[in-house]
């Protein structure tokens, strides 16, 4: 490979040689020569990201074409002037794949470091102004007032799910004694047990919306704060421009000191709002946590209280949980 984008070299270290003795190689290094742009070109592509500055989207494709050839054409000049100059010094007049391994070794190692210091350098954050970073700390402030607002919703519905499974819990364990009473007193019972039958009914009915309720509240929230989660890394890309920026910006006059404390500032106000942004969101997943696992127990009272309604509708919605999970599985790999 290193002897394929050496080419152009050795061809014209041939030609200004006048050596008759490597004049029948010359037309295959020629050939040689015109492979080399081309699998310089594929190498440069081969090492660029495609987030980096020259392969994002955002970039023009004509201006990604001739950035591609700049990059190979450097690639090309280092490994081409290093087997030249060596070629020159040694005044070699032999064939040089009879002893290359030294030439070829050099150009291969100078070849790899230019690449590296290409795909590193690709890799490196644009620079950023204050206005994109006031603009990603409004942004900021807003998703952070969004999520505030979810982990407080969400923490009222896992506080009346505690609640609901308290009072469940409680009628459950309570004690039945009817040993003592009176004819009069079964009566009175009897007709409680009916009122208790009604209401029973009523509760599970309204338990099974809450249960549902609760379990929307739950998968809303996750939703949001996977939103939430998509903005924090587009801001975090924005974090570490800004950092990179102030560091390496090195003012000169009055004026470029004052927009670089500015910048400095922007900075520091976006990193916080960032970094208060990410504590709500992993609270927040903490507490859709909670109520998942308060939402799961729920269930299971409702199908260990209510008799063969509650295991019906138990086994009903495991069945649809079961489906759900089994065609979200399906949309993925499709």
């Amino acid at each position: 490979m290193t002897m394929i984008l050496a080419a152009p070299a050795l061809a014209a270290r041939i030609e200004f040689s006048g050596a008759h003795s490597l004049a029948p190689y010359l037309r295959e290094w020629l050939w040689a020569s015109i492979a080399s742009p081309l699998l310089a070109v594929a190498l440069v592509r081969l090492v660029l990201s495609a987030k980096g500055r020259l392969r994002s989207r955002s970039v023009p494709a004509g201006k990604r074409g001739l950035g591609l050839l700049a990059r190979a054409a450097i690639v090309l000049g280092v490994i081409n002037v290093a087997v030249f100059v060596q070629l020159t010094d040694a005044g070699r007049t032999d064939h040089v794949i009879a002893n290359g391994l030294p030439l070829f070794t050099l150009a291969a190692v100078l070849g790899i470091a230019t690449l590296i210091a290409i795909s590193v350098f690709d890799r490196r954050p644009t620079p950023v102004s204050v206005q994109e970073m006031h603009a990603a700390t409004a942004e900021a402030k807003r998703a952070l007032s969004r999520v505030r607002a979810e982990n407080e919703r969400v923490r009222r519905q896992a506080e009346q799910v505690q609640a609901r499974l308290a009072k469940l819990r409680a009628r459950a364990a309570g004690p039945v004694d009817r040993s003592t009473h009176s004819t009069s007193g079964r009566a009175r019972d009897k007709k409680k047990d009916r009122r208790q039958s009604a209401r029973s009914d009523l509760d599970f009915h309204a338990l099974r919306i809450f249960h549902r309720e609760s379990y929307l509240c739950a998968d809303t929230a996750h939703v949001a704060y996977q939103s939430a989660q998509t903005s924090l890394r587009t801001m975090s890309y924005v974090v570490r421009r800004a950092q990179i920026g102030t560091q390496i910006w090195l003012p000169t006059s009055r004026a470029s000191k004052r927009a670089r404390a500015e910048m400095r500032d922007a900075a520091t106000h976006l990193t916080r709002s960032h970094g208060e942004l990410r504590t709500q969101v992993d609270h927040g997943l903490g507490l859709v946590r909670t109520l998942n696992a308060n939402t799961s127990d729920l269930k299971h009272e409702i199908r260990d209280n209510y008799g063969e309604d509650g295991r019906s509708w138990f086994e009903a919605l495991e069945q649809r949980i079961a489906e759900a999970r089994a065609e979200h599985r399906a949309s993925r790999i499709g």
